[in-house]
């Protein structure tokens, strides 16, 4: 693992240090230890520091990487955000738990970890973009009561708000319901941003990243109950669309840099790629450019600088919450868990967002620090194949909560002192909400996959025949340009393959819910 955070480090082992004694005293339960989960917005594998991106500064990420465990082998079952979210939330595959789209919510929030670790006696909250079924007010309404304190907010949230905006001043315990964002309707339609700054509707704006979220950890750490551990889920916008949405300290960040790109990203693999994959959302347009045109002034490359200065900012934010962990004297009895809903395609195979099972999209970033561990349990990886349904059940582990037979993810925490523990050979993965089925430029195709340690095998179900079927050798192909499906050596592992599919894809079950409903 790369370390570029040496100085970030030793502050935060002195901050600890300065304030162990303030911490004995703040603990509820040195057994049951604090639990902060955050989750980025669309963050892709090799974007920080840690990662050795060349250009990417992220020092509180290293640090937390430095102190913690990075998960190297960790992906989503499902890569678009709302059902990433709600398997994250039950630790379930979208066959089990239902949600399929973006207007349909989860069946039984009870059943949801942070609902289960407050029935056990957490102190509960939950603060950022929801993101199921989240134009709801009945259903966020819901959501909020599932929460001792909560912050979070509708449909995609905003980059920038109005200082006094609603959702600013709430103080997250006042209501029993959500409090809607107030700032004008032209604002929220822009999610706050406009030509790479805030809205100029916008008379006194603040940013979510780097200001809000930091001050709403602040207003749920001073109302938290301190006789009782406390669980807090902080969801990310960063780096989310619209890419201009960073905070204006790093406006200038990347200026006049070539951003990498992916390998992948050229016209021959953009071309390679089935007609019905590249007349697809997000295909013909940003995907099919980037592939293209890689400039120094093309519009890939703008939108490469802007992305990473999110990444930049998202890391700030991180880093002032950290920071205040440390100063109030939990830092050292306090599990951070960070990762991301999906993954995000920049042009690579000449696609763009997420939607298909291609590296690119389903991978994320996970660590887990937990400060209890020894010294030589930090700062290490591990390349078991980890997953988003892992999630629920592992933190209902550290709170000593027992994991319903509901979930289908299993308990991560035996990694962190054995992180070459194999839990399983190989996972199920699904992607069938078809966005907008009539519009081939709109349209994502529905696919199902199996990925094991070193192979992949894709079905796109819709679409039969040879083209509808992917078989990647991971070892020998990382980059997944070569289809073997019609190779005569891989006939046997193709084989293999499509019965552990089957096997999968019949014991997970049918799905619960099939929308086609337009995406927000």
């Amino acid at each position: 693992m790369k370390t570029t955070a040496h100085t970030v480090i030793a502050a935060a082992v002195l901050s600890v240090a300065a304030v162990s004694s303030q911490a004995a005293s703040e603990t509820a339960d040195p057994k049951r230890p604090n639990i902060v989960f955050l989750l980025a917005d669309d963050l892709r594998v090799g974007t920080m520091g840690f990662e050795g991106h060349p250009q990417v500064k992220t020092p509180n990420l290293d640090a937390l990487a430095e102190r913690g465990m990075f998960f190297t082998h960790s992906f989503v079952t499902t890569p678009i955000c709302a059902v990433s979210r709600a398997s994250t939330l039950s630790g379930q595959y979208a066959r089990r738990h239902g949600v399929n789209d973006f207007q349909t919510r989860l069946p039984d929030l009870r059943q949801t970890y942070p609902a289960l670790l407050r029935d056990a006696g957490y102190h509960t909250g939950f603060i950022g973009k929801w993101g199921i079924d989240a134009g709801s007010r009945e259903h966020l309404d819901e959501a909020a009561r599932t929460f001792d304190f909560w912050a979070g907010d509708a449909d995609q949230t905003l980059y920038w708000h109005e200082r006094t905006c609603h959702y600013v001043t709430h103080n997250g315990t006042g209501d029993l319901g959500h409090v809607p964002c107030n700032c004008p309707p032209e604002v929220r339609k822009k999610e706050g941003v406009l030509d790479s700054g805030p809205h100029p509707l916008l008379k006194d704006p603040v940013h979510l990243e780097t200001e809000v979220i930091p001050a709403k950890v602040r207003r749920f750490l001073d109302q938290r109950n301190p006789e009782k551990p406390f669980k807090l889920s902080i969801s990310f916008k960063a780096p989310h669309g619209p890419f201009d949405g960073f905070a204006k300290e790093f406006a200038q960040r990347f200026e006049g840099t070539l951003m990498p790109l992916g390998a992948t990203a050229n016209p021959e693999e953009a071309a390679r790629q089935p007609d019905f994959l590249r007349h697809s959302l997000e295909a013909a347009g940003r995907g099919w450019d980037m592939a293209h045109d890689r400039g120094l002034q093309s519009k890939g490359q703008k939108y490469l600088r802007d992305y990473h200065r999110l990444v930049e900012g998202l890391d700030k934010g991180i880093g002032e919450i950290l920071a205040e962990l440390d100063r109030r004297g939990l830092g050292g009895n306090t599990v951070v868990i960070f990762t991301s809903d999906n993954g995000h395609l920049h042009g690579e195979h000449g696609f763009f967002g997420k939607w298909l099972l291609y590296e690119e999209s389903i991978r994320v970033p996970l660590l887990i620090a937990d400060p209890r561990l020894p010294a030589k349990d930090r700062g290490r990886t591990s390349d078991a194949l980890v997953l988003n349904i892992d999630l629920a059940p592992t933190m209902l582990a550290l709170g000593g909560v027992p994991v319903p037979a509901s979930m289908q993810g299993l308990n991560l925490t035996p990694l962190l002192s054995n992180p070459s523990l194999a839990l399983r050979s190989s996972f199920f993965c699904e992607h069938l909400y078809e966005h907008d089925v009539n519009s081939p430029v709109l349209h994502i195709v529905p696919s199902e996959g199996l990925r094991t340690k070193n192979w992949k095998y894709i079905r796109y179900i819709k679409n039969p025949g040879p083209e509808g079927e992917q078989l990647f050798d991971l070892a020998a192909d990382p980059q997944e340009t070569k289809n073997l499906l019609a190779n005569p050596g891989s006939a046997e592992q193709l084989d293999s393959l499509r019965k552990e599919y089957e096997r999968l894809r019949t014991e997970l079950g049918p799905h619960q819910s099939w929308s086609l409903k337009p995406a927000r």
